[in-house]
């Protein structure tokens, strides 16, 4: 049975940008699976933003990392990295693999949770992942996510 982690994370997003907001990697050991994403906002501007998922085959070097957080106490730490922004070098993004996008008003919340085996899956290969990425943002939007994946 899979083991299932949880990510929480928030970004202040100022301009359209070519570096990720954040990014999940996978390792040659496992083939980590994202089956739950939430995002909104904790501000109450009426901005707009459309966010992707993208493939990518270099971690590049994010501001931070995340610990996923085991969501059965009881499970060992995740092998599965992810980085969060400010990126001061993107990774090796792949034209046009976008595996999920969807456009959010600041007001609203977003919520995706994958059908039964139609997870976006990160392939067991070496620095391979998705990465998050606001390809258009309005003005200032506070981005706020909860992730769900599993390994």
């Amino acid at each position: 049975m899979a083991r299932s982690y949880g990510l929480v994370g928030n970004y202040s997003l100022v301009a359209s940008a070519t570096l990720p907001v954040m990014n999940i990697i996978g390792t040659t050991a496992v083939r980590s699976k994202i089956y739950d994403i939430i995002m909104g906002s904790d501000a109450v501007a009426d901005n707009a933003a459309k966010f992707v998922f993208q493939r990518c085959t270099t971690a590049g070097t994010p501001a931070g990392a995340f610990t996923a957080v085991a969501i059965d106490p009881g499970d060992p730490a995740a092998v599965t990295t992810c980085g969060i922004a400010l990126f001061s070098a993107g990774p090796t993004l792949t034209a046009n693999a976008f595996a999920l996008q969807w456009a959010q008003n600041q007001r609203a919340t977003f919520r995706w949770v994958a059908a039964p085996s139609k997870e976006l899956v990160i392939p067991a290969t070496a620095a391979n992942g998705l990465a998050l990425m606001s390809t258009v943002v309005t003005a200032g939007y506070n981005a706020v996510w909860a992730i769900e994946f599993e390994e």
